[in-house]
């Protein structure tokens, strides 16, 4: 049993009918524009998609399947909501958002909706409400909008617009009497205040694929599914959870993107196979429930080279387009270290890989350099430089797609490889 054949089911086929988807001034000048940009893409980042921390809370209901209101958040339009059969509108969603922002824009997308085959089945009339008190209460609206027939919009909103709760609610389509769709909601603007301490992932969930216990030491993250037979290891940055998952053997295995809601209750997450987005993995805290397997005999590194070769190691962080460790690294860093001090005839290589968001040239040499960083490292303190090997790929290995944040996210990342 595997992770890929025990959770594609849960995905029908897309229809055919989808697209496929002078020197003073001179130097002033440059400062200033290279301030402006980094302004600009701080702004420009999606605070609504998982991969920034937000939560699906509630929806009045979908279709099922493949066509989740999970979908909303996922980066994509190759995957959307759509209602039930006859389900008369509103169709409201809740959504928490990683804390309190002062809302610039939001955009609904409609782009990949079925409107070939189900003339009229794009979302419409659409109203904007938000809070600040809680999910549950005290909202205003604060915009009605009209979205696009196929196509994806940005609606400048009202200023002082904060919201740290959002609510959907699609009060029209285009005109399909049965059915109405909508593929995704990204929405931009500015924090307000510090964001607040998430609660500790340790715990069970009852997800849509059985139990997951988690267990957070630190920013380290392991767990168990299917009754041990699958088991996860990763990092969390206190939004959100980035793992790989094996099973069996390890020769199965991939990748999943989590966040957690702030009260500690809600989990939502993508999971990739072979690099593509496979499906969504989600699930509510069982309060009752203590332990469903043992993860730790076998969700330590050791047992990851023996079994898969080759291990995913997300605790290991940089400073932006740098190769600079940061000081959250040490735990991940610390426990290759200490393989290599138990092991003594043990030799890795360091992995180093990146998004696509550069070119293939500066992605090769930042990889390089960052696998490097790890070796250093190891070396500094106390591993024999012939034990070590550094290689950088890039881009060119990715584990999710490059499309998305949470893709480009999982993509950024050092892998250690066991050498013979």
């Amino acid at each position: 049993m595997t992770l890929i054949v025990g959770l594609q089911f849960f995905l029908p086929t897309k229809p055919s009918h989808r697209r496929p988807m002078k020197s003073n001034v001179c130097v002033s000048l440059l400062l200033y524009l290279c301030a402006s940009i980094a302004v600009n893409a701080a702004e420009k980042t999606n605070i609504m998609g998982m991969a920034s921390g937000s939560v699906l809370l509630s929806s009045s209901g979908e279709y099922g399947g493949g066509w989740m209101a999970l979908n909303l958040l996922d980066g994509t339009t190759q995957r959307g909501w759509c209602s039930p059969q006859n389900k008369t509108a509103p169709h409201t969603f809740v959504i928490e958002l990683p804390q309190r922002y002062r809302l610039s824009s939001i955009v609904l997308d409609n782009t990949d909706a079925q409107e070939s085959g189900y003339p009229g089945i794009s979302a419409r009339s659409v109203e904007l409400w938000g809070s600040n008190v809680g999910p549950d209460s005290g909202y205003q609206k604060i915009a009605t909008l009209e979205a696009v027939k196929g196509a994806r919009k940005e609606f400048q909103l009202p200023a002082g617009a904060e919201a740290n709760w959002v609510k959907l609610a699609i009060v029209s389509n285009w005109g399909h009497a049965q059915y109405t769709e909508l593929m995704e909601v990204e929405a931009y603007g500015t924090p307000e205040g510090a964001a607040p301490q998430r609660p500790p992932l340790s715990g069970v969930y009852d997800t849509n694929y059985g139990p997951l216990q988690i267990t957070q030491d630190g920013n380290r993250i392991t767990g168990c599914y299917y009754k041990g037979n699958g088991q996860i290891s990763g990092a969390t940055d206190g939004r959100t959870i980035n793992v790989e998952w094996r099973q069996g053997d390890g020769t199965s295995r991939g990748t999943a993107l989590m966040t957690l809601s702030a009260r500690g209750d809600f989990l939502n997450g993508v999971w990739y196979a072979n690099g593509v987005l496979a499906g969504s993995w989600f699930g509510t805290r069982d309060k009752k429930s203590q332990r469903v397997c043992d993860d730790a005999s076998q969700n330590t590194l050791s047992q990851q080279l023996k079994h898969g070769g080759r291990a995913i190691l997300y605790g290991i962080h940089f400073d932006s387009d740098s190769a600079n460790l940061r000081p959250d690294s040490e735990s991940a860093l610390r426990q290759v270290l200490a393989l290599m001090q138990a092991q003594s005839s043990l030799k890795l290589s360091i992995e180093g890989h990146t998004d696509s968001t550069n070119t293939t040239a500066y992605n090769l040499e930042l990889s390089r350099k960052r696998a490097q960083a790890v070796v250093a490292w190891l070396g500094k303190n106390g591993v024999a430089s012939s034990r070590l090997a550094a290689q950088g790929y890039g881009s060119s290995h990715p584990v999710a797609d490059n499309t998305s944040p949470q893709g480009r996210a999982l993509n950024r990342r050092v892998e250690v490889v066991a050498q013979n």
